[in-house]
């Protein structure tokens, strides 16, 4: 692969370089994860093998972490979705490690991120209705010493969601 048009990307001090083609594929695997590598090998003018093993490579390398299906939230009865602002009332290490395995193991809660600012954690959370919401928020979040005060932002409308990483080319 060339240099000139090669993007290098730094992963845990590890510097992975991708071309084009690794960047196509990516962005093919990224709308439909289930593709064949014969499908995938048409669009990116590679054999297959090629495909294959440029796949192998990316999740060898980390840039693939796994393959997923994407679930309709509303099929599911899933009706509430929120994004949670989170302050701590303690940073000592076990209260911060206890409110870490209390979130990690929490299914309705999809994401949770140490931010900066008025907060210390976003959470985007999911649940049935909103009296599921509430059973989660002061049963499981609230309610265990470790939390200051929550700000909820339910979402009324999702404008966009995608699970696609921006692939700029080099």
């Amino acid at each position: 692969m060339g240099r000139a048009n090669a993007a290098s990307y730094r992963s845990n001090a590890r510097i992975f370089c991708m071309d084009e083609i690794d960047r196509n594929i990516l962005a093919q695997l990224q709308m439909d994860s289930g593709r064949s590598h014969a499908d995938l090998a048409e669009v990116v003018h590679l054999s297959a093998s090629q495909v294959s093993r440029r796949i192998s490579r990316l999740q060898a390398e980390g840039v693939i972490r796994g393959q997923v299906a994407l679930l309709d939230e509303q099929a599911l009865g899933l009706q509430v979705e929120a994004f949670v602002a989170v302050a701590m009332a303690s940073y000592a290490p076990d209260a911060v490690r206890a409110f870490h395995d209390r979130i990690s193991a929490l299914e309705e809660v999809l994401d949770c991120c140490a931010t900066t600012g008025a907060s210390d954690y976003l959470l985007r959370v999911v649940a049935r209705d909103l009296r599921a919401y509430s059973r989660l928020m002061n049963e499981e979040i609230l309610g265990h010493g470790d939390v200051a005060s929550v700000r909820s932002s339910v979402v009324l409308d999702r404008i966009k969601r995608t699970t696609a990483l921006p692939l700029g080319g080099p």
